[in-house]
């Protein structure tokens, strides 16, 4: 696997050699497959939460190139149905699914040759459900004296 991963993430070309017989259909892992890959971990782990599947659209695009140079990727979850219990709760949780997609990546060997760049969530003021006012107060702020000072 290690080889495979590779040979798809080298920057180099490198030689074909073909034998007689040998058809040219490939084996190695395209951008496709990896994002389907990466989707199936976040499905997983977001049905492991009890999350309906219909509540959410979960899609996974490349997102450029991370820190060491290799190619990025990241899930994007979008609410399609607000749950007045659920959806607060999940979006609450965002640090905890994000740590624990990273774990089950980083027990794979995708990760030695791509970077997953994270989840983004969306829920817009469209979809089914969602609330129309803000619900709660926000932060209240207070100027503490000898804190960071605004330029």
């Amino acid at each position: 696997m290690k080889a495979m991963f590779s040979r798809v993430f080298s920057k180099k070309e490198r030689p074909v050699h073909r034998t007689p017989g040998h058809s040219a259909v490939s084996s190695e892992l395209t951008t496709g497959d990896i994002e389907n890959y990466y989707l199936k971990i976040i499905v997983d782990c977001l049905r492991r939460m009890l999350v309906p599947v219909d509540y959410v659209e979960v899609g996974v695009k490349r997102a450029g190139t991370g820190p060491t140079g290799l190619i990025a990727f990241a899930g994007y979850v979008r609410i399609k149905k607000w749950d007045p219990v659920m959806t607060p709760v999940l979006l609450q949780n965002m640090p905890v699914i994000d740590g624990r997609i990273r774990k089950v990546v980083r027990a794979s060997v995708i990760l030695e040759g791509t970077h997953f760049a994270g989840l983004w969530f969306q829920a817009t003021s469209d979809t089914e459900g969602a609330p129309k006012a803000l619900l709660g107060l926000p932060c209240e702020l207070i100027h503490q004296p000898g804190g960071p000072v605004a330029a």
